[in-house]
């Protein structure tokens, strides 16, 4: 189990994380992260035999459309769903946009680069200084683009005989021109003759579980102070979504620390409070844009898809292999001491010190901020019914009671963190006017 104190963290569950992010985002690309991330590996041993380029590649499969999370275009959306898209464009926003989301992060720093080219053709791409991985992941998300496209859902491994000549037919096609000669014969000598890849790649029960184990052999371990920067980085792929909640996991995480610190929690357990702040929303992946920023009051419906999020927050983090606490704090925001919340309808005696302070972290952010349908509420105003919601035993007193002793230096804190996150949203949300403008795309 992760804990915060150690100096080193195994990162593996969360970029599988951070890749099936995407599937619940969009279902129609379910799993293509995982297949690009495998057959990059496939194709990257082969070329080399450098276990730190080898890594870098599988984690560059996993995050390569990561920035299909927080905007996209028409061209972007059909480069993931069809082989043959038009590939003249010179900037593809939602690679500029994953390049520019994890560029600042050390950890992330070359991947981000890959992440930046990886649209590129090799006639192009030639042309400039590239990492090699780019054209590595590029030939891998074309494979996996076109048998996605070529296969019918019934009967898969049926259709393999008559699906390798096609592949081999469009890769050789564009030897030289789209891909690089030496990943299109590796693919059609060394790979795709083989049934054992067909197997594992059409095997949506597996090909996860695959990675996983590839990923444990590499052993690859971070500095814990980097693990924060990818709670950050899981907290704006949510956020970012919608204009509305660009700031708000940034908000929660600092009003939480802040009060748990004012409870006395120990300096381990307040990173654990943080990281659980920047996570507690990490389910809104799951729920659609226009329920996310609907300017009216939601239907029955669409309320039972927004509660939703908080289920698949729990899930997510659950398989991160991190802290009980965390889990907790971050997934219990929506429920109430009266037993009322949602989604598991836990009562007091259930809720721990930490998942109360969430809550009223959550809530008292939330009052704060702009929404669709409301404006954002000046302070005393959220005070006042945050107090009202501990009177109905919604809400912890004691809890809500030390937000009011100490307002103004909570809300200075966390109108800090988010004027930070603003500025990060603003940068992403330039690039694609930036690229327009000067007719890149």
């Amino acid at each position: 189990m992760f804990e915060i104190t150690d100096s080193t963290v195994d990162i593996s569950k969360f970029l599988i994380a951070i890749s099936s992010m995407s599937s619940l985002s969009d279902p129609s690309i379910n799993n293509h992260n995982y297949r690009v991330a495998y057959i990059a590996f496939l194709i990257g041993k082969r070329i080399s035999y450098s276990n730190e380029f080898l890594y870098n590649l599988i984690v560059s499969g996993l995050l390569h459309d990561i920035g299909l999370l927080l905007v996209h275009t028409k061209e972007d959306l059909a480069l993931i769903k069809e082989p043959d898209a038009e590939e003249n464009k010179i900037v593809h926003i939602h690679s500029e946009i994953g390049y520019e989301l994890l560029k600042n992060f050390p950890f992330f720093s070359k991947i981000a680069k890959t992440i930046k080219y990886h649209h590129y053709p090799y006639k192009d791409i030639v042309k400039i200084r590239f990492p090699i991985s780019s054209s590595i992941i590029y030939i891998a998300d074309r494979i996996d683009i076109f048998i996605t496209n070529n296969l019918r859902e019934e009967n898969k491994f049926s259709q393999i005989s008559k699906l390798i000549p096609k592949l081999k037919q469009f890769l050789l096609k564009q030897r030289g021109t789209s891909f690089s000669p030496r990943t299109v014969d590796v693919a059609v000598e060394e790979i795709i003759n083989k049934e054992c890849f067909w197997f594992e790649i059409l095997n949506d029960l597996y090909i996860k579980e695959t990675l996983e184990d590839i990923l444990k052999n590499f052993d690859r371990k971070i500095p814990a102070e980097a693990f924060f920067d990818l709670a950050q980085i899981m907290a704006y792929l949510i956020d970012f979504k919608s204009p509305f909640t660009a700031t708000h996991s940034s908000g929660v995480a600092h009003i939480a620390a802040s009060l748990a610190s004012l409870f006395k929690f120990t300096a381990p357990d307040l990173k654990k409070m943080k990281i659980a702040g920047l996570l507690h929303d990490i389910g809104k992946v799951a729920i659609p844009i226009d329920i996310l920023e609907k300017p009216g009051r939601l239907t029955q419906e669409e309320v039972n898809i927004m509660k939703s999020h908080v289920f698949y927050s729990y899930k997510i983090i659950s398989k991160l292999n991190l802290d009980p606490n965390i889990v907790q704090w971050a997934a219990f925001h929506h429920e109430t001491l009266n037993g009322k919340g949602y989604p598991f309808h836990l009562r007091a005696k259930d809720l721990s010190l930490g998942s109360r302070i969430m809550a009223v972290a959550d809530i008292f952010t939330a009052l704060m901020e702009d929404r669709p349908y409301k404006k954002g509420m000046p302070e005393d105003k959220a005070l006042s019914i945050i107090k009202e919601l501990a009177d109905k035993n919604i809400l912890d007193k004691r809890v809500v009671n030390i937000l009011q002793q100490n307002i103004k230096s909570i809300n200075m804190q966390r109108a800090e963190a988010q004027k930070k996150a603003a500025e990060t949203y603003k940068k992403i949300r330039e690039i694609p006017a930036k690229f327009k403008k000067q007719n890149l795309f």
